[in-house]
């Protein structure tokens, strides 16, 4: 269960597919009848198609990548020229490399301040930065898959090495495997002093880069400041362990290697010394959460970053079949799907409310691991050939040999999102079955019934064109039903748009973003053209005149209603934009703020 509330002090934890994608992917409806837009709308809960969709929409987000916490991208990503980066530190000399840089100083200092000998360095990038992005919660450690991508780049696996390390083994592996990623960068010949690719940007509770050479033009000390503060003058118990030792970057070698150790804070016995341990992880949950909504925990993507997403790495693209097909068998069972992936439903309506919330949170069950010996070796080629494409200088023109990179697929994606996510929430809570208008006067009803026609008429407008004559002519007009679905269906989408010679598009109109775009918008059209020209018809038969004088409409009413409320509701399931319907309850205060729990926290349940 996801936990989200106002917090004060704490934060409450939350605990908590695709099957046979072929390079065509297949058709996400079915429907029975001769009039594509009549009757049941039956959608296939084991295409890749929303979960790529969500994915790339959800990319550099932090709330979308705490509640989907194993990523299933790999993107290239640019840093603008002169932004500030932070490094805390137990003293003052240069950071070896690789290191961490953090996107806000609370982090930093959350991570390493508190301590007798704390220091905060401040950093600008001198010049654009070209990096490598990986999605979910990637610096989460744990045993959720969160750094199942990064492992399988630098591993071939998702174990990692053997470890013969002591206690501090994660932080090692950390170590580890950041001085891995920079060498595959360097290896490959996409990255190094001033050029190519220098960092990698992961994100945990707030966004941080690992910094491959510091030794780099491209970034710049403007300051290092001792943060350490007095201690508190409490009558405790030492506020030090003088034989504590703390764990230091390898030296770069493959090999690990110690330095000199530092004394650090007892934190579990004595970390009331510290006055400002308690706030500097407030500040840091904080700043992570700066990117939310007002209205929705989604959060905005990342300021200080830029996607280059006009060709990435995504698992849910059809070319990764063993992923696609994995997930698809392992979900049939646990949501209740047929081998055609339609939810086959329940009894009653809260089994019902659960079971739908448990769909549309699926995705987060998805973990990399899964993915066949074929697919990783598939992978590390389609990355080897577009970190290629980054080594050039940053002041080199951007458009590379590939059609598609011009094409913003997550500006397209968030454009979808943003017309539909809120709306198809306020229709679902307007078709509410259970109000009590649909049988008491026909007052009530034709005053609930316009609300919810508005509210359908909103999402038909920029499509649908009314018969000359809607009492003869609605129920049977199909074909304007079908040119309104094409006319919605194909709105966000990019069109062909031909060279000087006329022979090729610019860019491919079967590349996998584009189909997963179609997909998601032809079901989306679908299910709302469906609703949509029922509620005309429904609106014609009771609603446009005097209204009948006996009670049988009610109970057609009453039908209809539920009808379009269920179809809402499985459509908002599958599309899995479960990060843009959730939220506290209540408008929190100026001093609590209203979050989702970060992967930190959720590895505890």
């Amino acid at each position: 269960m996801l936990g989200f509330i106002c917090i004060v002090i704490l934060l409450k934890s939350w605990s908590q597919i695709a099957q046979s994608q072929h390079t065509e992917q297949q058709q996400l409806l079915t429907r029975p009848h001769s009039d594509p837009f009549e009757g049941q709308i039956r959608l296939n809960f084991s295409s890749s198609a929303p979960h790529l969709f969500s994915s790339t929409h959800g990319l550099l987000r932090q709330g979308y990548n705490t509640f989907f916490s194993s990523g299933h991208a790999v993107v290239p990503c640019q840093i603008p020229a002169f932004t500030p980066l932070f490094h805390g530190w137990l003293n003052e000399e240069p950071p070896q490399s690789p290191e961490w840089l953090a996107f806000t100083p609370d982090m930093a200092y959350a991570i390493m301040g508190s301590t007798r000998n704390s220091f905060l360095s401040t950093y600008q990038t001198t010049r654009s930065i070209k990096c490598l992005y990986f999605d979910g919660a990637s610096a989460a450690l744990g045993e959720r898959g969160t750094m199942d991508t990064q492992m399988l780049l630098v591993y071939g696996n998702t174990t990692g090495l053997p470890s013969k390390h002591f206690k501090g083994k994660l932080l090692w592996d950390e170590y580890d495997r950041a001085q891995r990623l920079c060498e595959w960068i360097h290896e490959k010949g996409a990255g190094s002093l001033g050029y190519g690719i220098e960092g990698i940007v992961r994100m945990n509770t707030g966004f941080e880069i690992i910094w491959c050479n510091f030794s780099s033009p491209s970034l710049q000390l403007v300051s290092r400041v001792n943060v350490s503060v007095p201690l508190l003058e409490y009558n405790r118990t030492s506020a030090f362990s003088q034989n504590q030792e703390f764990f230091h970057s390898p030296s770069p070698t493959v090999a690990f290697k110690s330095s000199t150790d530092f004394p650090v804070p007892e934190w579990k016995n004595d970390w009331e010394h510290e006055p400002f341990i308690a706030s500097q992880e407030w500040d840091w949950l904080s700043s992570a959460s700066r990117s939310y909504s007002i209205e929705d925990l989604a959060s905005h993507r990342e300021l200080g970053i830029r996607l280059l997403d006009g060709d990435f790495i995504n698992f849910y693209s059809p070319e990764y079949l063993n992923f696609a097909s994995t997930t698809a068998k392992q979900e049939r069972q646990q949501f209740n799907l047929t081998l055609d992936g339609v939810w086959k439903g329940v009894q009653n309506r809260q089994e019902r409310k659960g079971a739908l919330e448990k769909l549309m949170r699926r995705r987060s069950k998805h973990r990399v691991g899964d993915l066949s010996q074929l697919d990783v070796t598939r992978f590390h080629q389609s990355l080897t050939r577009i970190v290629s494409k980054l080594s050039h200088s940053v002041n080199d023109a951007s458009p590379s040999d590939n059609l598609n990179s011009n094409v913003p697929w997550s500006y397209l994606c968030d454009r979808i999102v943003d017309n539909y996510s809120k709306r198809l929430m306020q229709f679902q809570q307007h078709l509410d079955v259970d109000n009590e208008a649909w049988t008491s006067s026909s007052t009530k009803a034709r005053k609930s019934f316009i609300l919810i026609r508005e509210r359908s008429h909103t999402f038909l407008m920029p499509f649908l064109e009314y018969p000359i004559d809607p009492h003869k002519h609605f129920a049977q007009a199909w074909r304007i039903k079908e040119q309104a679905h094409e006319r919605c269906k194909y709105m966000y989408l990019p069109r062909p748009v031909y060279t000087a010679s006329h022979e090729n598009p610019s860019f491919d109109v079967h590349h996998p973003f584009r189909q997963a775009i179609e997909e998601v918008m032809d079901t989306i059209c679908s299910v709302l053209i469906s609703i949509g020209y029922s509620i005309e018809k429904e609106w014609i038969q009771t609603f446009n005149n005097d209204m009948p004088k006996d009670d049988g409409w009610k109970q057609r009413l009453q039908a209809n209603v539920l009808s379009w409320q269920e179809k809402i509701e499985e459509l908002t399931a599958w599309l899995g934009w479960a990060p843009h319907w959730i939220g506290c309850d209540r408008l929190c205060s100026w001093d609590e703020e209203c979050k989702v729990a970060p992967p930190a926290y959720n590895e505890q349940t």
